[in-house]
């Protein structure tokens, strides 16, 4: 009878910070596959392209997620965990105390013109009303936003 080792493999990759090789212990975006190491400048491109993609929203609750699942006590510890500033952290969780119509309205339209236009400070703005006048003021934001979106489109023309 023989006996089998078992082996965990634990999946990272290198990435170059400052001259300075750092070991990921993740899976390497699939997109960056092709790459041997990854620069940093490649890198906060890489994450650049992710954020256009997500809502403040959305990212409010990425941190909210991590809080739970990481079992912080802080948002200075979360903070330090993904190097972020832990007031950015607290202002996106702030988010998280809008109407439900609006976040619902957010997850479901993801547009550039409304990526764009719906910023983690114009959404602050909506946190500080009443639900009543925070969706009246979203809705004023909305057409702005579609306003805005029909200038960027005649210019590019």
């Amino acid at each position: 009878m023989t006996r089998r080792t078992l082996r965990a493999v634990t999946p990272y990759f290198v990435r170059s910070v400052n001259r300075r090789k750092e070991l990921v212990l993740s899976e390497k975006p699939s997109v960056l596959r092709h790459l041997g190491s990854l620069h940093k400048k490649v890198w906060r491109q890489y994450q650049t392209v992710l954020k256009r993609d997500r809502t403040p929203v959305e990212e409010a609750e990425f941190y909210a997620r991590q809080i739970e699942s990481r079992g912080l006590k802080s948002l200075a510890a979360l903070a330090g965990l993904l190097n972020v500033p832990p007031n950015r952290v607290s202002r996106h969780l702030q988010l998280l105390k809008l109407a439900e119509p609006i976040r619902k309205f957010l997850s479901e339209h993801h547009q550039p013109e409304y990526l764009r236009y719906f910023t983690e400070r114009r959404l602050g703005e909506l946190v500080r009303l009443d639900a009543r006048a925070a969706w009246r003021r979203f809705q004023e934001m909305i057409r702005e936003a579609e306003r805005e979106a029909g200038i960027w489109r005649n210019e590019a023309q």
